[in-house]
């Protein structure tokens, strides 16, 4: 460092020493927050947008049956069940609707077991946010953000969601992606990316594309479905045990064909 003349040092007066010292106390600290804010950037602070990790911890869902195939479409849609099974239905859903967590929660484990788990079934979930629910875009980002780490992993995510729906549900949309980066922390996803991914608009465009594919259909609700393509008439049910009949009846139909 350059030797610098000391402003004030020619000043013979009883204060001199006094106005010395203050200016190295005062010297030393500009240095010491010069320090400390350069190793704040290098260690990536300025980085405030990229999600914590540190949100709540969220309950573990139910493992699913590990030899059951997972997979995505052509159309960028992912799915449970063998990729060849004779009969494929689709869920449109939105994981904020509380509706759409109720059948996960409760009636997706032994439809599955039933029907996909067995082979005859491969079930495709749709996105269908709905526009009164702030955080469903965001929660379906973050399932595709899961799901472009691995298939799997994407309906690791879609029942953390389900399962944690009253959790993430109530948070401002500044709060929800830290919330999800904690979940995909639990999941022993790659921070880093999946971080990444949450801040992709791109992702964000696939979701709201699949909403108006959604929309398109004229479908009542959520959750709804299909069968072999033909969507369930569920207009009439007032339960999600009725929904659920007729999904099951539709395949059954769809089966004696």
């Amino acid at each position: 460092m350059s030797q610098q003349k000391p402003r004030g040092r020619s000043v013979a007066t009883p204060a001199a020493p006094m106005k010395l010292r203050t200016f190295y106390i005062v010297f030393g600290v500009i240095v010491l927050v010069g320090i400390a804010v350069a190793a704040y950037i290098s260690l990536g602070g300025t980085k405030a947008a990229t999600p914590s990790t540190t949100g709540p911890t969220g309950t573990m869902p139910a493992t699913r049956t590990s030899n059951v195939p997972t997979g995505k479409t052509d159309d960028g849609r992912y799915f449970v069940g063998k990729a060849d099974a004779p009969i494929t239905v689709v869920e449109y859903a939105d994981y904020q609707c509380p509706g759409c967590g109720f059948y996960a929660t409760n009636l997706e484990a032994p439809f599955e077991k039933e029907f996909v788990d067995t082979g005859k079934v491969r079930l495709i979930f749709h996105d269908f946010p709905l526009p009164m629910h702030a955080n469903a875009i965001s929660a379906a980002v973050a399932a595709r953000c899961a799901g472009a780490q691995s298939p799997a992993a994407y309906w690791q995510m879609h029942d953390m969601l389900y399962t944690n729906q009253r959790q993430w549900s109530v948070l401002t949309t500044s709060d929800v992606n830290n919330q999800f980066a904690s979940y995909a922390n639990q999941l022993s996803l790659d921070a880093p990316t999946y971080a990444k991914c949450l801040s992709d608009s791109a992702v964000t465009d696939v979701v709201l594309a699949n909403q108006k594919a959604s929309n398109a259909l004229g479908l009542p609700g959520t959750p709804s479905f299909a069968v072999n393509g033909v969507v369930v008439d569920a207009s009439d049910a007032k339960t999600l045990q009725d929904i659920d009949a007729k999904v099951r009846a539709a395949i059954a139909a769809a089966g004696s064909k």
